[in-house]
């Protein structure tokens, strides 16, 4: 940075250099002619200043000249970079890429969406603490994990019956198809809730599944997804 300023220095110096040496050139031909000194004197800083001036604006209007064409050479160099990226057919590798991006991005999406309506769903009835914990093992639920062998802690509700767990889990089920299944859903119920399910058999979880209640708090559901935009 001061090696650039020294430069301005130097370079505004030597400009202002040559201003003066023709402005004296000037001056003292007009005087040869008999020109009165304050006048002489009068045109060799006008002469000067003018020529100091026209330099500042021959520099900005040059500089800016240069920066368009070089803004618009950039620009026109970029398009054609993207036109060829753009035309280039993908690789198999790209291609694969791409198609796990979208998997990946969807699977987000749905997990968000099984978070949603679990936090609406148990809201009033969970602790904030347990409603931490019931939407960690709904990511695990949801990232495959079979809870036969997961140690977890047991989610304590009020208020709510065994129907209303079971519709709970048919309902996430159904969400994360064609991966989940039935007995997969019905153990993991069985290991979350477990202190709600206790006196339950897993065989007894999974038929009550889908049993419809109408008296129920948690009704059964075709689609979680929709939920936040009715």
């Amino acid at each position: 940075m001061k090696n650039k300023y020294f430069e301005y220095i130097i370079i505004y110096l030597s400009v202002a250099i040559v201003c003066f040496a023709i402005a004296l050139i000037v001056k003292i031909m007009v005087m040869s002619k008999g020109v009165d000194v304050f006048s002489a004197n009068t045109i060799f800083w006008l002469i000067t200043g003018l020529g100091v001036l026209s330099y500042c604006v021959l520099t900005v209007v040059v500089q800016g000249l240069l920066d368009k064409t070089a803004k618009l050479f950039f620009l026109k160099s970029k398009k054609k970079e993207n036109k060829q990226e753009t035309n280039r057919p993908l690789s198999l590798d790209e291609i694969r890429a791409e198609k796990q991006k979208e998997i990946d991005q969807q699977n987000i999406e749905r997990i968000n969406a099984a978070i949603q309506y679990t936090q609406r769903i148990f809201a009033s009835y969970i602790s904030d603490n347990d409603m931490d914990l019931l939407c960690k093992y709904i990511e695990m639920y949801a990232e495959g994990n079979d809870f036969e062998n997961v140690s977890v802690q047991s989610i304590r509700t009020k208020e709510l019956t065994n129907i209303d767990i079971c519709h709970f889990g048919w309902n996430i089920l159904n969400h994360f198809k064609p991966t989940a299944d039935q007995w997969g859903v019905s153990r993991f119920l069985k290991k979350v809730f477990e202190e709600k399910l206790k006196e339950m058999e897993l065989e007894t979880v999974k038929k009550k599944l889908k049993i419809f209640e109408s008296k129920c708090t948690i009704q059964i559901q075709k689609d979680l997804s929709l939920l936040d935009k009715q």
